[in-house]
Order: C-alpha cells, then structure tokens, then sequence
C-alpha cells in the first residue's frame, strides 16, 4: 500500500548571521548585516520581523521579535538594518550585542505600505525622516529603479545632533553621482549644522530647527531649493509619530493626501520609532 505523502509546511522564519556591524558615532545608534535567506523578496520600503533567542532554556528558539525596515536593495545579497539602543527595551539592548557570527532570525514574509508603489511618477519626491525612519529611503536610494521615476528626490533627514547623521558619507557619494537629481537635506534640532555636513546650504541656513517648523515657516522649501507643490510633488513620512502626525497635518493644509483604492495620492506615511 502506497502511503500518501504528507505536505511539510515551509518554516515561518530562518536563522540567518551577522556578518558586519557598524556604530554610528554613539553607543546608541548601529547597523547590522547579515546573511539573506533564499528566495527571500521585498519591495523597498518594506519591512521585515527580525527575532532573537532571548530565554536561556531555548536558545535555538527565537521569543522576541521586532519590526525592521530593509536599508539594502532588493537585488543585494546580504539584509541591513539601521538601529537604535531603546532605553530599557527588551529588543534592541541585545540586539546591539551582537557580533559578527551571532544568529539573528527573519521571518520569511515582509510587510509595509511605505512603497513607491503609492505614487504616480512625479517631478520631486520628498524623503522625509527623523531618526532610524531613514532606514525605508536608504533602500529606495540604492535601487536604481527609483532615480527612473522622479526628476529631483529631496532627501530630509532629522536628528538631535549632527553626530546621528548615520550614512551620511554614503548620502553624499550618492549626492554627487545623482548631481542635480539628488537633494540630501540634514537638518539638526539641538546645534547648528556645519557646511561640511550639508554643502548644498548656505551659511544663514544652518541653525538648528525642528522639521515642522521649517516646513510652517517655508524655510524648509528654502533651504531645499524646490517648492512643495501638491501638483507635482509626492511626499512620504517616516519616524517619531509625533513628527509623522504633524507633518502630515501641516501638508494636508497644501493639498496633499494619502490615496485611495484605485486613486494614487501624493502623501504616504509610516510611523517608525
């Protein structure tokens, strides 16, 4: 009698390892590679559930799990992800720990909206990100793809101190492969920028300031050199909630908003903290 054969059902998650770490100027702030699962596909923008053995009564089984934007392009052989050390967390303290060699498990399904899919093509697109949310837009400015679909993309990136400009060295090579396409904006809440950090600025444009306030006051259309026009921009957000819900009232005024089904918007935002 032949037995029938029984369906294995496919692994919700692999282990993958570290195979490179980088610290980005403070404890707090780090990014890990590593291996890449086969057959594993995302869309940049997307994230994925990173997991760790954390009980030392089963140390092959991941019991923690935590969601991490790809910072790599689709078509890398290697996964990065862009980090920070959340005081008392139960994920990222660990995490930060770990060295090359160290297991660290992916589930095998990606998830997220934050995709250029959102958009029609358009003249400017508008990267705005305070913190760790630059991690979905270092996915889209390595792919290829997306220099194809816009005319200029203005990169925005927000953080405390100039120190937490993570990837910058990498921002500006590709600032000036894309000359004149490429716009990295920097910007600081808690000391003055310098010209070095941002070269594109001129020298009355480098006081510390918020993200939403440059955008209420215009100064950020300023300092970018590129009006935000509902008409031919498209905009995403991603970072602190408090920023995302700001800024995305503040564009609303303009006349930007998310889209609909079947109805392609010029507004997408995703929370990232």
């Amino acid at each position: 009698m032949i037995q029938p054969t029984v369906a294995t059902a496919a692994p919700r998650y692999t282990e993958q390892v570290v195979t490179h770490k980088t610290a980005w100027g403070t404890e707090k702030l780090f990014s890990l590679t590593v291996t890449r699962p086969p057959g594993f596909k995302f869309v940049p923008g997307q994230f994925a559930r990173l997991g760790l053995a954390l009980d030392p009564a089963a140390p092959e089984t991941p019991n923690e799990w935590r969601a991490y934007s790809m910072v790599s392009a689709p078509n890398e052989n290697s996964l990065e992800f862009y980090s920070v050390v959340v005081p008392n967390g139960t994920f990222s303290p660990p995490m930060a720990q770990l060295r090359v060699g160290d297991a660290l498990w992916i589930n095998n399904s990606v998830f997220g909206f934050l995709t250029l899919d959102a958009f029609a093509d358009g003249d400017d697109l508008w990267l705005m990100a305070t913190g760790t949310g630059l991690s979905a837009y270092l996915s889209m400015l390595r792919d290829p793809a997306t220099f194809t679909r816009f005319k200029r993309i203005i990169l925005v990136h927000g953080v405390r101190y100039a120190i937490e400009l993570a990837y910058r060295d990498e921002l500006l090579s590709l600032m000036q492969r894309h000359a004149g396409q490429l716009i990295y904006l920097p910007i600081t809440t808690q000391e003055p920028l310098t010209q070095g950090l941002s070269p594109s600025l001129s020298l009355n444009s480098l006081a510390p300031a918020r993200l939403t306030t440059l955008l209420r006051t215009g100064e950020l259309e300023q300092r970018a050199g590129v009006s935000l026009d509902p008409s031919h921009a498209r905009v995403m957000l991603c970072g602190n909630p408090e920023m995302v819900t700001e800024m995305r009232g503040l564009l609303s005024e303009r006349g930007f908003a998310a889209g609909r089904r079947g109805v392609p918007g010029n507004l997408a935002v995703e929370n990232y903290w």
